[in-house]
């Protein structure tokens, strides 16, 4: 029996996680569970659901915007500080500084050495982590209750005091070098995906991927790397959340005692969303050296993740593309037998969106025989919106994403710190989940016709005739 199969499944989830990582997505540590609230039994006849995420807030002396959460079921809390600098942010020739920093504060401040912030989080059996996106760089610790200051320490003493030295910035510039190498250059797919990501978004901060130009990161000197620091690292410009068996009370003071001393720095200016152009089709082919099998991404420019209409465009990729249920998978997978399985991405940024979807190909399918079923299905809709089951399912799946998000205290406190930044809305989970049940049939069927148009985006990434790395064949 042949093994093709099995291995080119493998590949497609490899892919999808790659994908997500040169997206700049958050890492996907697991969290120790902490219950959210507990769902309220529904009114007969209604398909309701409660959730509460009873908060507090309060802002430092020195302008730290801080929330917190209590939550006593378990004897553990976890701490998010998401700063608002990410790689959009960085101007040109000097792009990757945001992605350089997830790196360089791990290398030590005045009271903590290279590695240390490591050591004490695991030593105590904690987990922490940092990710760089386009919009946001953000960091957690997830520890004990009883290990509150501990947090509080590790993140005041760098945010106070990073060693920002030639040193440490040549050793963290061959880390991303390595990082780059690993991750993009040699790994299948991902560099022509994210070559693709900056070509249609040409002219905009999302023009470069999160990780950078290895070019201009050589030419930059340790003073560029801080004053990109000076500029975005300060309490003005952060969100910190706690979430967990921790008390309003005890948070204020410790927040006070370990960051109370630090400038308070300047909060970065509100900008508003990108003007992306969006008025013809992207296509593009590209041989790839190192995949071993075709890869096709099909989509559309569709706006960004505060946009009005954002929710009914999630919800309509969702029926059309999301699981093998969907609309057009289960067509080009089960009925067409064209594609392995494939993923979609409702690729929402805070100034800019698209709607893609990852396809891997069974043997000889080709991608104009799967671009003309995509086409057919989306002018379904556009003609008769979604059918009531596929409109219910995909209600029903964003009420149970927004439930399993808030289900750890990892993913309350990264919610709601993004929503106190973004939107200045820290229960912003709960008003998206709103918005998303406010979402009608006929709201679906006009953003179908508003956004699915003829000026779709489409990559074929092809495996490069005689490419491929040693030990790869399928």
């Amino acid at each position: 029996m042949s093994r093709r199969p099995f291995r080119t499944l493998t590949r497609t989830v490899t892919l999808v996680a790659a994908l997500a990582v040169s997206l700049g997505a958050p890492p996907s540590n697991a969290a120790p569970a902490a219950p959210a609230a507990k769902p309220g039994k529904p009114a007969k006849g209604k398909a309701a659901i409660t959730v509460e995420l009873p908060i507090v807030e309060f802002t430092s002396s020195n302008g730290i915007r801080v929330i917190v959460l209590e939550d006593h079921s378990t004897p553990t809390f976890a701490m998010h500080l998401v700063y608002d600098v990410g790689s959009a942010d960085e101007v040109t020739g000097r792009s990757g500084f945001a992605h350089l920093f997830e790196h360089m504060m791990f290398k030590g401040s005045k009271n903590v050495p290279d590695g240390g912030h490591f050591k004490y989080i695991q030593n105590v059996g904690g987990q922490m982590n940092a990710s760089t996106n386009y919009d946001y760089t953000n960091y957690f610790n997830i520890l004990p209750s009883n290990y509150l200051d501990m947090a509080m320490w590790l993140e005041s003493d760098r945010l106070r005091s990073l060693e920002v030295t030639d040193e440490n910035f040549e050793n963290q510039r061959a880390a991303v070098k390595e990082e780059k190498g690993l991750r993009v250059d040699n790994a299948p797919y991902i560099g022509a995906f994210q070559g693709f990501l900056s070509e249609v978004w040409t002219g905009t901060g999302y023009g470069h991927s999160p990780i950078g130009s290895m070019e201009d990161l050589d030419a930059a000197q340790t003073a560029d790397v801080q004053a990109f620091f000076n500029q975005y690292y300060s309490p003005a410009n952060a969100v910190m959340t706690v979430v967990g068996d921790v008390t309003v009370d005890e948070v204020k003071a410790k927040v006070e005692q370990y960051f109370g001393d630090i400038p308070a720095g300047q909060r970065k200016p509100a900008t508003g969303a990108y003007a992306v152009k969006a008025d013809a089709p992207v296509e593009k082919r590209v041989e790839d050296p190192i995949a071993t099998t075709p890869a096709y991404v099909i989509g559309w420019r569709t706006v960004e993740e505060g946009h009005p209409d954002a929710p009914a465009i999630e919800l309509l990729g969702n029926a059309l593309m999301r699981g093998e249920s969907s609309r057009i998978s289960k067509i080009l997978k089960d009925e067409k037998k064209l594609i392995v399985g494939g993923q979609f991405f409702p690729f929402t940024n805070q100034k800019a969106g698209m709607a893609l979807t990852l396809m891997i190909p069974n043997e000889g399918s080709s991608i104009d025989a799967i671009k003309a079923i995509v086409k057919e299905e989306v002018a379904k809709v556009r003609a008769k919106g979604l059918t009531p089951t596929e409109f219910s399912k995909v209600k029903n799946q964003k009420l149970m994403d927004t439930v399993e998000s808030l289900a750890t205290n990892f993913g309350r406190a990264t919610l709601i710190g993004m929503g106190a930044l973004f939107h200045n809305d820290p229960k912003w989970p709960l008003t998206m989940l709103e918005r998303y049940q406010a979402v009608t049939p006929a709201d679906v069927k006009r953003v179908a016709n508003t956004y699915l148009n003829d000026n779709w985006v489409v990559l074929e990434i092809a495996p490069k005739q005689g490419g491929g790395m040693p030990g790869m064949g399928m």
